[in-house]
């Protein structure tokens, strides 16, 4: 379950929706249970670092939801799907990802406590959520 939130901006009426939580493809589960299904949810170089894992590691287990990141530079919002790989209740791998504009590394947010982010369009700070807008997803 999750929570989808819209952003709008005041400015040019650009709006965005950011998805926070587990749904029913992206959950915690077994790397090879996973790696098993049809479908390929993550970006490629994380799948193919899941089948690494797989041949070195003993029973891999995946963390995976969408989280909602902010550039510390150009103040802009991402929503990504974080996957946290553990062996044994230890962290083997945490994804990590960067601002598409100044490669900045990103940084998790709390969407509840952000009041104002910049608009990916008019890069003004005139972007916020819209509370009438809010849903949740599975």
């Amino acid at each position: 379950m999750g929570h989808a939130y819209l952003y709008r901006c005041d400015h040019c009426g650009f709006t965005e929706s950011f998805n926070q939580g587990h749904g029913f493809l992206v959950h915690s589960q077994e790397v090879s249970d996973y790696l098993g299904q049809r479908t390929r949810i993550f970006h490629y170089k994380t799948h193919n670092l899941l089948k690494a894992l797989v041949q070195t590691s003993n029973n891999p287990h995946l963390k995976a939801g969408f989280q909602i990141y902010k550039c510390p530079k150009c103040k802009t919002l991402f929503d990504k799907i974080e996957v946290t790989v553990y062996e044994n209740e230890k962290v083997i791998h945490k994804s990590e990802f960067r601002c598409k504009d100044c490669r900045s590394r990103l940084k998790l947010t709390n969407i509840h406590r952000l009041k104002k982010a910049i608009c990916p369009r008019c890069k003004k700070r005139t972007f916020h959520r819209d509370t009438v807008q809010h849903q949740l997803w599975d």
